[in-house]
């Protein structure tokens, strides 16, 4: 029985310390990918900027705000999505910097929140493992090697246990 537990437990840490490798290659990709997006809804407000720029004497806000009171409902949605943008774009402006200088700590929460669920679904349906070698990538590993096998040897621990009581026949 030792043998089987000693083994699982190592094939448990080793799958742990691969799995959680990924992790700061994943989240440069994700990082990679959510910077585009960033600069194309940059770019978009800056669209609404100029115009605001011509028009408004550079008030992007008093724009918005009689797109939003406008009489027509299609001019009403667009001033709800140019302030929806607007405000997009400050979260993701924080967020990129998060994820560019962040701790390791601070950019896997960025990450776990899945602030922008689709962004991050189509990061992991096109991401490719690999074998990073960063010091974040090895202490993720470690981490996850370590937490594999914590788990593995708390699960059987009560299995140990009642083994361990079990009196022994001899012959």
């Amino acid at each position: 029985m030792k043998i089987v537990t000693g083994l699982a437990d190592r094939l448990l840490f080793a799958a742990g310390l691969l799995l959680f490798l990924q992790i700061p290659q994943f989240i440069d990709h994700y990082t990679q990918r959510y910077a585009g997006y960033r600069q194309a809804l940059a770019d978009s407000v800056q669209q609404y900027q100029a115009s605001a720029d011509v028009h408004y004497d550079g008030d992007l806000q008093l724009m918005i705000h009689e797109f939003e009171t406008a009489a027509a409902p299609a001019m009403r949605d667009m001033g709800r999505k140019m302030d929806g943008e607007r405000i997009r774009l400050g979260e993701m402006t924080a967020g990129l910097a998060t994820l560019r200088s962040g701790s390791l700590p601070a950019r896997i929460a960025q990450v776990a929140r899945g602030y922008d669920s689709p962004l991050l679904r189509a990061t992991f349906d096109d991401f490719k493992p690999g074998l990073p070698l960063t010091v974040d990538a090895a202490i993720c590993g470690l981490v996850g090697g370590i937490l594999a096998s914590a788990l593995f040897n708390l699960l059987i621990w009560p299995l140990r246990r009642l083994l361990d009581r079990r009196p022994l026949l001899r012959v």
